[in-house]
């Protein structure tokens, strides 16, 4: 059976962009940092398709974990799809099970899964109230879309990249405050830089050139309204969850794009 153009795009855009994720996770979060601490390990994800296995790589090492698109060459673990749309609805926290090669490695398969499930943190039903976990979430998400919009640049699409053409060197800034009465030091920040039909995304503040917009929210209550659409974008402006600093119609542009890469990741 052979997927479809958007169901393979959004394959890779959740290998490319949702997956590295997994990262500010292990990072972050004490608990699941406790369970990867010393682990080594190759785990392969990926579905069965007409035009081939569409596949990612996982591989751990101690704490690390590095994702790469393709099959691995002698994976401990792999868990395998009946079709890339299967696949992709359990990545969006539906119910769809992959066939598992490697259940010798029962453990390593619990840890992943628990890991693949963190990553449902990001979906929009998901609202923490402890406040490490709102934070966690404001990261991971801001993390995810900036990386999604370089992908979805640099696989193809045609609009976006067209966008991305005309550009010179610019930087478009997200910027979360963090708040001193929760302990919080530093801010949540990414960005995507855009030159003349090339794109990267970065985690922190980009410090070289001075952002072309900037993605300013106040707090990471007000960037979890913003995100989680509970206000529009123009009015989460008007209410001061978030201040753009920069061309207000470039701004809007990337948000739309936002939204349709959100739609097909969450």
């Amino acid at each position: 059976m052979n997927a479809s153009a958007v169901d393979l795009i959004t394959a890779r855009l959740f290998f490319k962009a949702a997956f590295p994720v997994m990262q500010v996770v292990l990072d972050d979060d004490p608990k699941t940092r406790a369970k990867f601490q010393g682990l080594r390990a190759v785990v392969q994800i990926g579905a069965r398709d007409a035009g081939g296995l569409v596949a990612c790589h996982l591989v751990f090492d101690g704490g690390h974990v590095t994702v790469t698109e393709g099959p691995a060459d002698a994976p401990d673990l792999t868990l395998t799809f009946s079709s890339v749309a299967k696949m992709n609805t359990m990545f969006r926290g539906g119910a769809a099970l992959p066939a598992i090669k490697g259940l010798r490695h029962l453990g390593l398969l619990v840890k992943v899964l628990g890991l693949l499930m963190s990553l449902m943190l990001m979906m929009p039903s998901s609202r923490p109230k402890d406040p490490a976990k709102q934070r966690l979430k404001v990261k991971m998400s801001l993390y995810m879309i900036t990386r999604a919009l370089s992908s979805y640049n640099k696989l193809g699409n045609p609009d976006f990249a067209e966008w991305c053409r005309r550009q010179p060197d610019r930087i478009y800034q997200f910027l979360v405050d963090p708040d001193p009465a929760l302990g919080e030091t530093e801010p949540v920040a990414a960005y995507l830089r855009v030159k003349a039909g090339r794109s990267k995304s970065g985690h922190g503040v980009y410090t070289r050139r001075t952002p072309f917009v900037l993605f300013h929210f106040s707090s990471v209550k007000a960037a979890m309204k913003v995100l989680l659409k509970d206000v529009g974008f123009v009015e989460g402006v008007e209410r001061g969850y978030v201040e753009i600093v920069g061309s207000p119609e470039y701004a809007m542009y990337l948000n739309d794009y936002m939204a349709v890469l959100q739609g097909m990741l969450t």
